[in-house]
């Protein structure tokens, strides 16, 4: 008989998410994900989280946990959620690739479009297509950090330029670089698995002479084979707040004079703290912005 799994669906407006996120996760005991709606004024405006419509929070279990809709939606109405719940069972031959369901066809900006491997898709003349697998990497532009990243390199990767991307996960802020005009895109990460997901999808996309990957990061910690980064006209890291603090000085160091730093993964409480940081070490703050939570700084090298 075929192994099954259970799924677990959550509907809820989109400013609950996250707390149902958390309750989901404390009731099953698993790993959730969040589908946000997002919407946005215009091409020129950040993309926000659309706080009235409705998100799926979903979680996958291992058959045999006993738990229903209804336990579910009792739990997050408790919690002062308002919500609407469904169970049902995956079939394991489906589990492993059910999770390719929830990654679709998104559009950062402009022009940026980010297509999951599998996915069919058909560009706009102007569109600037990447295809994504994320493997175990993270990500494909879904997470608030990262969709403010890609807004921010769209608005500031010229052709030409020199892109650096610390702690570059699958590769995706990279990639939109190279598809923006960037000459040479340096992209970093500290994971093995990362770096080998981000090279295979410089491959994929016919990007490999232009980002290149290596293992490391900046400073003495973890150096990477291609020595101390420096000169670069824009510099990315959709990290942690901590990590960016630390590796401030570094990161203003690897920007040439009058480059851009963008950063990202700061959570709201954090966002005075990078401020400092990146002032401290030689960059001034150009612009702050907000999604959800989530903050994303520009800076300029003075």
């Amino acid at each position: 008989m075929s192994e099954r799994y259970t799924e677990v669906a959550v509907h809820v407006a989109g400013r609950d998410a996250e707390l149902a996120a958390h309750a989901l996760r404390t009731l099953a005991g698993a790993g959730v994900a969040i589908e946000h709606a997002f919407t946005q004024r215009d091409a020129e405006a950040d993309a926000e989280v659309a706080p009235d419509a409705i998100t799926v929070v979903r979680a996958w279990l291992a058959d045999g946990t006993r738990i229903t809709a209804e336990a579910i939606t009792a739990a997050l109405n408790a919690c002062g959620i308002a919500a609407r719940s469904e169970v049902r069972l995956v079939d394991a031959e489906d589990w492993a690739d059910a999770w390719k369901r929830h990654f679709d066809v998104e559009r950062y900006g402009a022009r940026l479009v980010v297509v999951p491997s599998w996915r069919d898709y058909t560009p706009a003349p102007r569109d600037l297509v990447l295809r994504l697998d994320p493997g175990m990497a993270f990500g494909t532009g879904q997470h608030e950090t990262t969709r403010m990243c890609l807004e921010a390199l769209e608005r500031l990767v010229c052709p030409g330029a020199r892109v650096l991307d610390v702690g570059c996960g699958s590769g995706i802020l990279a990639l939109a670089a190279a598809k923006l005009g960037a000459r040479d895109v340096v992209a970093l990460d500290i994971d093995e698995m990362c770096v080998r997901v981000a090279r295979e999808n410089a491959a994929a996309n016919g990007c490999e002479s232009i980002v290149r990957v290596a293992r490391g990061s900046l400073g003495v910690a973890w150096p990477s084979d291609l020595g101390e980064p420096r000169g670069f006209d824009v510099v990315v890291a959709n990290i942690i707040a901590r990590v960016i603090v630390e590796l401030a000085p570094q990161l203003v160091a690897a920007a040439a004079p009058g480059g851009a730093i963008v950063v990202s993964g700061i959570i709201a409480a954090r966002e005075r703290d990078v401020v400092d940081a990146l002032a401290r070490h030689g960059a001034s703050v150009q612009a702050v912005h907000a999604l959800g939570d989530w903050r994303c700084i520009e800076a300029t090298v003075r």
